[in-house]
């Protein structure tokens, strides 16, 4: 394929939905595909960093034609991105009926700090969330995202990756927030719970996976209940336990 001068933009994290975005550009299309990285202070920021680096050297030496379009990934310190009053006043009033997570109030800043008028984010329809997201996907805080894996579940994302040969890609993949000796998914995190909930249960250690099944009556209670988080000892503590915090 001839090289585009068009150039996407993908939150990329090292995680499944994000790098099937970006392996999904990289092999189909001609674009220049630009990941944005933003550094937090979480026990999971090293391992994903260190999985971004290694999808990309074993995507880069596999595929050497995909090298002049896989740009360097911009890393940027979430902690440093300004935060601008009319986002998080419209961020306030959705938070009123809906949930809508803090990372995409920082991306939200981001884009309009570094002026992305478009950046793709690579969210799924979780069961349960769903109507929260319809509901506030479409608000002027986030006018420059796009979401390219909306209507696929992780399950289709690996199914389409196995029937284009890309699934040894989204096995590097990371998804926990608290990873045991860097590598390890611990069970309890929000997203190594969401991993059993979507079928992708394999992809944790045995001990892992049984910690996570206990916990599934809980995500769900926690969804179910996203509004009573702030009111509530309890909720705010459940709230940062799926959010990896605690």
């Amino acid at each position: 394929m001839t090289k585009s001068e068009e150039t996407i933009h993908v939150f990329w994290t090292g995680g499944l939905d994000s790098t099937f975005t970006l392996i999904r550009l990289l092999h189909t299309s001609t674009v220049q595909v630009q990941p944005h990285y933003l550094v937090g202070s979480e026990d999971s920021t090293g391992n994903e960093i260190d999985t971004m680096v290694r999808i990309r050297r074993a995507l880069v030496a596999q595929y050497p034609e995909l090298k002049s379009r896989f740009l360097h990934t911009i890393l940027t310190n979430q902690h440093l991105i300004p935060e601008f009053e009319d986002i998080k006043e419209e961020i306030e009033i959705l938070r009123k009926t809906v949930k809508v997570a803090e990372q995409y109030e920082t991306m939200a800043n981001y884009c309009k700090a570094y002026k992305i008028d478009k950046i793709e984010v690579s969210l799924t329809s979780i069961t349960g969330e769903k109507d929260s997201f319809e509901h506030f996907r479409n608000a002027a805080a986030f006018k420059s995202f796009t979401y390219p894996t909306i209507g696929l579940s992780k399950r289709e994302m690996f199914k389409i990756a196995r029937e284009n040969h890309w699934e040894t890609t989204l096995d590097m993949t990371s998804f926990c927030r608290r990873p045991k000796k860097k590598v390890k998914p611990c069970g309890v995190c929000g997203p190594c719970v969401d991993a059993v909930m979507s079928g992708m249960g394999y992809r944790l250690p045995l001990d892992s996976r049984l910690k996570a099944n206990i916990q599934i009556p809980f995500r769900n209670y926690y969804r179910k209940n996203y509004l009573k988080h702030d009111k509530s000892k309890f909720f705010i503590w459940i709230r940062k336990k799926f959010e990896g915090k605690v």
